[in-house]
């Protein structure tokens, strides 16, 4: 009979869960954000989370700089991700939920695996659960999420998805279409203009044009960072034409209505890797979203509540000329 199992890892010196069956395997390691430290497509071999080369996993300080020792692993942030004073509380960098250690409430595995881990954050006050499901037969793993305010007014807030993929130059980012533009012109290398164009092709700097769902080699100390906006479909995802694999993250479009998409080709930090990061919000800065009309909002006692599945599949085949 096929199963899912739950089992208890380490993963460098940290307890760590793994969830598993005979197609895929994640690991999760609670400690340190809930992150999902491992994404395993078993069938094909190919393990998707990218894990930054020169910076140890840790735990970390809430106050630390996040760049400064971000180490990789699929996480989400909240309630923020630029830092700064915002509505009377202090917004650390890239929010609470990456630094915060959280509580495993319950595991069980059999027909479908499940493991639910539970945390408390202040400012804002809020109580949440992060649950993680797979079915024994299944090649994805959903997320639930559900975020609840114990605050006494209203607050603002940012939720999103932040899985950086660990990719090669026989990859492609691959979007069901929609309108980008950069996040900040003096860091882009690739694209020449500040204005908002259709997805993947835009004027590059060099003079052509440049088509942003081709992975370029670490060689090429490329960066970009966009939004994508107007996703007809909620999903995004990567493929690897070399593994015969592909990715796809599946989210409700009405939750998370931008895409940011952070690439460093090897020109942030010699990093090499594609961030995907369906959101809430735009642009990153609380207060600017608030202004453009652009930021989800949290009532007293009110409950913030979404799902997002990643599957690891096979890619269909070319079509014949």
């Amino acid at each position: 009979m096929t199963t899912t199992t739950v089992r208890w890892a380490t993963v460098d010196g940290f307890a760590a869960l793994s969830i598993a069956n005979t197609k895929v395997a994640f690991m999760v390691i609670p400690q340190l954000g809930g992150r999902v430290w491992e994404a395993t497509d078993l069938e094909r071999r190919r393990q998707w989370i990218w894990h930054r080369e020169d910076v140890r996993l840790a735990a970390v300080a809430p106050e630390s700089s996040y760049d400064d020792v971000w180490a990789g692993g699929w996480e989400e942030l909240f309630p923020n991700d630029a830092p700064g004073d915002f509505e009377g509380r202090v917004m650390l960098d890239h929010g609470r939920w990456w630094t915060t250690a959280w509580t495993v409430s319950d595991v069980s595995d059999g027909a479908e695996g499940v493991v639910r881990l539970v945390a408390e954050t202040e400012a804002p006050w809020t109580r949440c659960t992060k649950e993680f499901r797979l079915g024994a037969d299944s090649n994805t793993l959903h997320v639930n999420y559900r975020i609840e305010s114990c605050e006494h007014d209203a607050f603002h807030f940012l939720f999103k998805q932040h899985l950086p993929v660990a990719v090669s130059s026989s990859c492609r980012l691959v979007l069901p279409g929609g309108r980008m533009t950069p996040v900040d012109p003096t860091f882009s290398r690739l694209l020449a203009s500040s204005h908002d164009v259709d997805w993947p092709i835009a004027p590059g700097r060099g003079g052509d044009s440049v088509d942003l769902s081709n992975v370029l080699p670490r060689s090429s100390d490329a960066r970009e960072f966009v939004y994508v906006t107007e996703v007809p479909e909620g999903w995004c995802g990567v493929d690897d034409r070399a593994h015969g694999a592909g990715l796809r993250m599946h989210y409700d479009r009405r939750v998370f209505p931008f895409v940011w998409l952070f690439l460093t080709y090897g020109g942030w930090r010699n990093c090499y890797t594609a961030v995907l990061e369906p959101c809430t919000n735009m642009p990153k800065d609380l207060a600017a979203a608030v202004e453009a009309g652009r930021s989800a909002c949290l009532e007293p006692g009110g409950v913030f509540e979404t799902r997002v599945s990643v599957m690891l599949s096979g890619l269909d085949p070319e079509p014949k000329a």
